[in-house]
């Protein structure tokens, strides 16, 4: 234990050579896949290089071993069981047109920009339209929120307006007052 948590290679390497094989046959029982297997294994033992000295006792790096491929295989198989549903939302949309794709498109640059420009807002205002833009909070409730009478939050969002006009290209300030 010693003389890996010295990080001396050697030592590693026979850590790997005799262990390798019982947790990729561990990992194929439960994936069911043996290149997935050896994937998580050799992910695993990059993890125990990585962190050598944090291992006081042989007992606790042969547990790390089986406690991390085992989760390590978990997270893969939630892995792939997301990557399906997402294919097979997929293959249920209807294909996407060429003017939605471009709308899409423009509305993500949009909301880029905006966002940008709010991070330059002072403080107050960015605070209030952050709220408002991308929690959609309405103008009682930011009020609220903050404890500042609605009144203040109008002006101060109208005054955000204003600075946002200026940072804004005009189609992506029209974007932001569609959203209002």
């Amino acid at each position: 234990m010693s003389a890996l948590r010295r990080g001396d290679e050697a030592t590693f390497n026979c850590l790997f050579s005799e262990y390798y094989p019982a947790l990729c046959f561990f990992a194929e029982k439960l994936l069911k896949d043996r290149f997935a297997a050896e994937e998580v294994v050799q992910g695993v033992m990059l993890k125990v290089w990585e962190k050598q000295a944090d291992f006081d006792a042989f007992l606790s790096l042969k547990a790390f071993l089986y406690i991390s491929t085992r989760n390590a295989c978990l997270n893969y198989l939630e892995k792939i069981q997301r990557q399906r549903k997402h294919e097979h939302a997929l293959e249920l949309a209807a294909p996407i047109s060429e003017e939605v794709t471009l709308s899409t498109i423009f509305k993500a640059e949009a909301m880029r920009e905006i966002y940008g420009a709010i991070e330059q807002l002072p403080e107050k205002y960015r605070l209030i339209m952050e709220l408002a833009y991308k929690e959609e909070l309405k103008n009682a409730e930011i009020a609220e929120r903050l404890s500042i009478p609605i009144g203040t939050v109008n002006k101060q969002k109208m005054r955000a307006l204003k600075s946002l006009r200026k940072l804004l290209s005009p189609k992506s300030f029209n974007f932001l007052l569609s959203f209002f």
